[in-house]
């Protein structure tokens, strides 16, 4: 049996891959495509000075960086934008990466994905935490193996290459996640 993140995520070597925003979930996601054999180029509308812990996290990668804005260049040898939840899908980047027709995709969606466990998603518009907290408090005391995360906690794409197919994974997604 395979781990997850060692013989699918070898389908991102090589793969020109732009994530833009670079909060916790464009971090941890910036740095597993580029632990996975991606190419990865970074973009934020914050200045460096603002994005020091970002930075900071990802210093042991080979990561390009356009900060203080959204500079249309770096869709140039790019194959696929990795949008981080909050981005508004009408900034011009954006806007400009459809009219090249690349594909847009989050973090999210590449852990689906990847993942070779059952992923049980909660959303909605209150109590998403709560219920996502309390079907894993469930689920571990039933017996199963289970990781929660997703909107609550560490960005689950972190922690993929350590989940079993066995494994139960209980997601808060919320509504910039879907």
């Amino acid at each position: 049996m395979q781990e997850a993140g060692k013989g699918r995520s070898n389908l991102l070597t090589g793969v020109r891959a732009l994530v833009v925003g670079l909060a916790r979930e464009g971090t941890a996601l910036a740095r597993f495509l580029s632990q996975h054999g991606a190419h990865v180029t970074a973009t934020d509308s914050r200045a460096a000075s603002d994005l020091s812990t970002s930075l900071a996290a990802l210093a042991d990668l080979p990561i390009s960086y356009a900060l203080g804005g959204h500079p249309l260049t770096v869709l140039d040898d790019r194959s696929i934008v990795f949008v981080s939840p909050g981005v508004p899908l009408e900034i011009p980047l954006l806007v400009e990466a459809r009219r090249r027709r690349l594909p847009l995709s989050s973090e999210t969606r590449l852990f689906t994905r990847l993942c070779p466990a059952r992923v049980v998603g909660i959303t909605g518009s209150s109590g998403k935490t709560t219920t996502t907290a309390l079907l894993g408090k469930i689920l571990d005391n039933a017996g199963f193996p289970v990781l929660v995360g997703g909107n609550i906690g560490q960005p689950l794409i972190a922690r993929l290459d350590t989940i079993r197919e066995q494994d139960t994974v209980v997601m808060e997604l919320s509504s910039f996640q879907l």
